[in-house]
């Protein structure tokens, strides 16, 4: 087990104590490579100590922690993808993984979604940053098929944006597959979630979230994921794609809640 490489998964948490649970068991159980799951709390009222040590006692290779006080008041407050790159930034500071994987509390990981982008790496010598293709999901676990682009900001747009991203092979009718890329058509595309990525450490380290967002970015709500593939695109930072829906990504997160309402 000791020859395995060893992977750091992030995973911030705000009061979604079920979501979270699944979350962990998805963690625990990747095969062929060792985990270290970092859970950090923000500010979050269900992460009892009592609920602490019981994920701790049934997750043995998590260490779970709760943000709070003056420490959590020292964390971007007035935007939740400035505080979020705050939190993940603060965990992959104190990571002992060669390589960093974020996981949103409210996702899972299929057992082989680590070791994939782990061999997708092997396979291109050099390359630091490699990630998956997603499946969504509704609430309830069956597929969730898109009709339109559930993340664009303007439901105005969300039909003919996902027009044009089925043109460029992102999305396929009929399929909760989504095909994320960097680059779209030859153009910045920058779709890549969070929970997607594996990245070695010491280019996270380079590259850190984004935890200062202008006006600008505000104003086109820009999130934490968007913009750190932004930074990487633009400083021409290669990714590679396993090219397998290895996340199941669950609808009705804070980014795409409107569509389920």
């Amino acid at each position: 087990m000791m020859s395995l490489p060893l992977v750091t998964v992030v995973t911030p948490t705000m009061n979604r104590p079920a979501e979270l649970v699944r979350a962990m068991h998805s963690v625990a159980a990747q095969r062929g490579v060792r985990v270290e799951h970092l859970v950090i709390g923000d500010n979050c009222p269900a992460l009892t100590d009592a609920l602490v040590a019981e994920l701790s006692r049934r997750f043995p290779h998590a260490i779970v922690r709760n943000v709070t006080g003056a420490e959590h008041a020292a964390l971007p407050q007035d935007y939740l993808p400035a505080r979020l790159g705050a939190l993940r930034n603060g965990a992959v500071a104190v990571a002992s993984g060669e390589w960093i994987a974020q996981l949103d509390d409210d996702n899972e990981f299929e057992p082989d979604h680590l070791r994939s982008l782990l061999d997708c790496l092997a396979a291109n010598p050099g390359v630091e940053v490699a990630h998956s293709w997603r499946r969504l999901v509704a609430p309830d676990g069956s597929p969730y098929v898109a009709a339109e682009n559930p993340w664009h900001p303007d439901p105005a747009l969300r039909a003919s944006s996902y027009a044009r991203l089925v043109e460029l092979g992102v999305f396929e009718p009929g399929s909760p597959v989504v095909r994320d890329a960097l680059r779209a058509g030859g153009r910045e595309f920058n779709g890549v979630d969070t929970s997607e990525v594996l990245v070695s450490r010491r280019l996270y380290r380079r590259f850190p979230y984004p935890t200062e967002f202008s006006r600008w970015w505000r104003k086109l709500e820009w999130t934490d994921d968007y913009a750190w593939c932004v930074l990487l695109d633009r400083a021409k930072v290669p990714m590679v794609c396993s090219e397998r829906a290895t996340l199941r990504y669950y609808m009705g997160g804070y980014s795409n809640a409107a569509v389920l309402r």
